[in-house]
């Protein structure tokens, strides 16, 4: 047999036995196909939400954001919604101690022995937000619900935002009136565990209405700025501060006549952005970088109410109305610095308001329609220094703010010795270990805050120690243009968990 034979007869009889296998492979790899055909079946299917009547829409998609946070969205991105909850669990050691500014040998003198001693466990604080966009991804939303306030203050913030261009937002709604940083920045994201007293007095709480905000500049933003109006209630009757948090029906039973409140806040930030933190919370790539931004604010707020220690009660004949008139102007200029876990924050504020009395004032010895109190000029300032001796982990921090309230006369007064709020002094230690950044935190910090009482400061708790009333003093108690002075020992320690 020839040697081309034998080759033939080789390969006819290696292919008869290939055969089986061949044909076994053929068959897996048509398993295989028909299994890959079933899977993306599977995942179309499961891409595919079908709603009442028919219509099919993109399947929301969960995922944990940058922030830790739970969050769902459309594939197309125009549905999108993260929530999170936040609780500050507190435990607090109060030493309350009042101090009379004379000596035991005047006659006037009572020397103080009152105060208070206490510990206490408090959730001080419970969120619940919503964020994210409907419709478009140029239209967001945010709300936020404040469980622990409860009542008509529920409800904290809730507004949409026309969004389409970075330079210019439209938003409506009822939010943080946006005027100095502490408050801006937020009480979840603090050095201390609670914000400054300082900050307290100034901001200017929540309000409704309309508002423009945008940032100018690429990675950097040379300015960012929020200006807009809002609706121009009081507070209390002799706090003269935006307050519009509840939702309830409009009333004009403390607050009449008042004007709509127009607001502006610009800052600069010309090194990069400097989050909304009061410590610097970037990790050890990006903290070398020197960072720093300048904020501005303004607003003026205009209205009439009734307070009988600003006016006698005596009211105008025909409209039987004895209101007072007031025009405040505030003014808050405040720095931030960032550097290797090392951050700055200063802060002064300044607010001047005049007084308009409507009606005679007779009765109270004082000339028909005399304009007093005049005026009331108050400032204040803070320094707050912290730093990360453990990036984004261990920090130490400092405060220290003064505020300076101005005082006045009242009808048969022969001394500037009444005021609206007391003069205050706070010094403060912090210490911070951030086992999730803000997410999950331990703070212990200690003040110590001392006020000096004014004649009529008693109504006022607006830069008291955080939930706590300001004590009365009567204008008998001490010598003529003197006060009492409060001195405050806190030592508090907090958890805050965020999900």
């Amino acid at each position: 047999m020839s040697s081309f034979g034998r080759w033939t007869k080789l390969l006819v009889l290696g292919a008869l036995c290939m055969a089986p296998a061949l044909a076994a492979q053929d068959n897996r790899v048509g398993e295989l196909q028909s299994e890959l055909a079933r899977l993306r079946a599977e995942v179309d299917a499961m891409k595919v939400v079908q709603r009442q009547g028919g219509d099919e829409e993109p399947a929301l998609a969960t995922k944990l954001s940058k922030a830790r946070l739970f969050s769902w969205a459309t594939e197309d991105g125009n549905f999108a919604l993260t929530m999170g909850t936040w609780v500050q669990f507190r435990l607090t050691y109060n030493d309350e101690r009042a101090q009379d500014a004379e000596g035991p040998s005047d006659a006037n003198s009572v020397r103080a022995s009152n105060g208070r001693d206490f510990w206490n466990f408090r959730v001080t604080r419970a969120k619940t937000f919503f964020r994210g966009n409907i419709f478009g991804k140029e239209w967001k939303y945010f709300v936020l619900f404040h469980w622990t306030a409860g009542g008509s203050d529920l409800f904290e913030e809730g507004f949409l935002t026309w969004a389409k261009y970075k330079e210019i937002n439209v938003n409506v709604g009822q939010t943080k009136i946006p005027f100095n940083y502490e408050f801006l920045t937020g009480y979840n994201k603090q050095q201390m565990v609670e914000g400054s007293v300082v900050s307290e007095t100034f901001n200017h709480g929540w309000g409704k209405g309309l508002w423009l905000s945008g940032v100018i500049g690429g990675d950097t933003p040379w300015v960012k700025y929020w200006v807009g109006v809002f609706n121009g209630a009081l507070r209390a009757n002799n706090d003269f501060r935006n307050q519009d948090r509840a939702v309830n029906t409009d009333t004009f039973s403390q607050t009449v006549d008042a004007d709509l409140m127009p607001v502006l806040r610009v800052e600069t930030h010309p090194l990069g952005e400097v989050a909304d933190d009061m410590v610097d919370m970037r990790g050890e790539d990006t903290y070398n970088k020197v960072l720093f931004s300048v904020g501005f604010a303004f607003n003026w707020l205009t209205s009439r109410f009734s307070n009988a220690a600003l006016r006698p009660t005596s009211s105008s004949p025909g409209s039987g109305r004895s209101n007072t008139g007031q025009d405040t102007v505030a003014i808050t200029l405040d720095g931030h610095f960032r550097w290797h876990g090392l951050s700055v924050n200063v802060a002064w504020y300044y607010r001047k308001t005049e007084f308009h009395n409507f009606g005679p004032l007779e009765g109270n010895g004082v000339t028909a329609n005399r304009a007093f109190p005049g005026d009331l000029t108050d400032c204040g300032w803070t320094f707050e220094v912290g730093y990360m001796i453990l990036p984004r982990q261990f920090d130490v921090g400092f405060r220290f703010g003064m505020f300076d309230a101005d005082e006045f006369w009242l009808a048969g007064a022969s001394t500037r010795r009444n005021a609206l709020r007391p003069d205050s002094t706070e010094l403060g230690l912090a210490v911070g270990y951030y086992i999730g950044g803000h997410n999950l935190k331990a703070q212990l910090d200690f003040t110590y805050i001392t006020y000096q009482l004014a004649v009529g400061a008693g109504t006022l708790p607006a830069n008291a120690p955080h939930g706590q009333p300001m004590p009365t003093r009567s204008p008998g108690s001490i010598a003529a243009d003197q006060s009492d002075y409060w001195n405050v020992w806190q030592l508090r320690i907090q958890i805050q968990w965020m999900f």
